[in-house]
């Protein structure tokens, strides 16, 4: 039976409501994190510096965090509309409200495409509580941020679409997902597969043809960042064949990297809350989320297997749409076997939350250093953008919309010395070392900071400290 126009109405109004709800608090969440210096250089700091330099109109001017030009660096088009919103609105705060409106619009999106395909109100609102409570997206939208993350409804949108008798939004959406960087042509090696799978064998190749010549022309076109997959899989072998190679012969050799628990962990992270949702009709979307899957499960870097980066937002698009393609036949059965369905999405979601979203960070790593950010705010406002700033990775951060700006974390600051302005964080503030606070004087990165400083002074530099948390030098007029 279809929805009447009412029903329709009302579930599409109530996710838009949900939407702006989760949007609001993924962006609160982020913004406050980021604020008490809980983001990293790598990679909303370099994001920023690449959308600043193409807003100033110096795209192919060499970025001082990354050493490449903004486009070197897996040659995100993205970031060319990303510039131009960046111009209008020059802040930190506009990449993260960006990325937690694209992830806050999974509500709406679901549910509109759900509703296209009949699903029932209660099986709706459950994949929608699987959306909201799900770890991963809370997390990578704290972590840092990144142009792909920003596709994710595209991602979505490309694979329902593959099923449909209309092509041009499905290859539009999968363009769109493609020029967020190079590797996101494994996304669109993902959907190929789910294609054919689904019988739609000439789209499916076509969107697999389409991906590997954008997979070699970008990666050609970005190949002063660095080869990627011979950082991050070279352990394999040398060339391509070799890694293919050894791991036809030797598949073991991938818990030398990734140990059977931590792959465990990381699956479960992922797809707890989706359980309860997905049904035999989801093995072809599965099958999409394959290329991105292995590929995060056999690098050695263990990053691709954290739940705060961005390199399984495939994977959860798939996820997302293995339970659309699921929920149409759960539909169909009784109404109190859909609400056992419901209630245990619910207490799996909410499980994978509790334990998966390091809510407890904010008490233990970021609320210690608000007044350390209350008096960095104080004093970062004097700085203008056309200064150029040595400082620490946290506060750097907060600065990199500007061209030239170092880390003291990197030696290669000695090598642009001098800079204009130089801030630091006091002895007595606080530094995340691995994972926990610790006095800055106590640190051999607080050691390196009192050795600049002396330099500094040394050089002319006027060097004060205008409150109990800063350390600030200046460049005499």
């Amino acid at each position: 039976m279809g929805f009447s126009l009412k029903d329709r109405s009302s579930i599409e109004r109530a996710a838009l409501i949900v939407s702006v709800v989760y949007a609001g608090i993924l962006f609160l969440t982020a913004a406050v994190q980021h604020y008490l210096f809980g983001t990293q250089v790598w990679d909303i700091g370099l994001f920023e510096q690449f959308s600043w330099l193409i807003a100033e109109g110096k795209a192919a001017a060499i970025s001082s965090l990354r050493q490449v030009t903004p486009l070197q660096d897996h040659f995100s088009l993205l970031l060319l509309p990303l510039g131009a919103i960046y111009k209008v609105f020059p802040s930190t705060f506009t990449l993260i409200g960006l990325q937690s409106m694209a992830l806050g619009s999974l509500p709406a999106v679901v549910a509109y495409l759900a509703v296209k395909r009949q699903i029932k109100q209660l099986l709706i609102w459950a994949l929608m509580c699987a959306i909201v409570l799900c770890p991963y997206g809370f997390l990578v939208n704290r972590g840092d941020f990144h142009p792909d993350v920003l596709t994710i409804p595209f991602m979505i949108i490309a694979i329902f679409e593959a099923t449909q008798e209309r092509r041009w939004r499905y290859y539009f959406c999968l363009l769109i997902v493609l020029f967020a960087k190079n590797a996101q042509a494994l996304f669109g090696l993902g959907l190929g597969l789910y294609a054919i799978a689904r019988s739609r064998y000439l789209r499916g190749l076509i969107a697999i043809v389409i991906s590997i010549f954008w997979w070699f022309l970008a990666t050609h076109l970005s190949s002063a960042g660095g080869d990627h997959v011979a950082i991050r899989l070279g352990y394999l072998g040398d060339t391509k064949l070799e890694m293919l190679t050894t791991l036809l012969v030797r598949p073991w050799i991938v818990f030398s990297v990734a140990s059977p628990s931590d792959i465990f962990l990381y699956t479960l992270g992922l797809s707890l809350p989706f359980l309860a949702l997905l049904r035999k009709p989801a093995l072809a979307c599965l099958l999409g989320a394959a290329p991105v899957y292995l590929v995060n499960i056999i690098s050695d870097s263990g990053i691709q297997r954290e739940l705060n980066h961005h390199y399984s937002i495939p994977i959860l698009a798939f996820l997302i749409a293995g339970c659309l393609d699921s929920l149409p036949a759960i539909s169909v059965k009784a109404r109190h076997i859909q609400k056992n369905i419901f209630n245990t999405t619910l207490v799996l979601s909410l499980v994978a939350f509790l334990g998966y979203s390091r809510m407890i960070y904010f008490k233990s790593r970021y609320l210690p250093r608000l007044p350390e950010a209350v008096a960095f705010q104080s004093v970062v406002s004097d700085i203008g953008p056309q200064e150029s700033v040595l400082a620490s990775s946290n506060y750097v951060v907060h600065l990199a919309g500007r061209e030239r700006i170092s880390q003291i974390e990197k030696d290669d600051y000695q090598q642009k010395w001098p800079f204009d302005v130089i801030i630091f964080p006091s002895e007595k503030a606080l530094i995340n070392v691995r994972g926990r606070l610790r006095e800055v004087g106590k640190t051999k990165v607080g050691r390196k900071m009192s050795r600049i400083l002396e330099e500094a002074k040394a050089s002319g530099m006027t060097c004060d400290q205008p409150n109990s948390y800063i350390r600030l030098c200046r460049m005499k007029e």
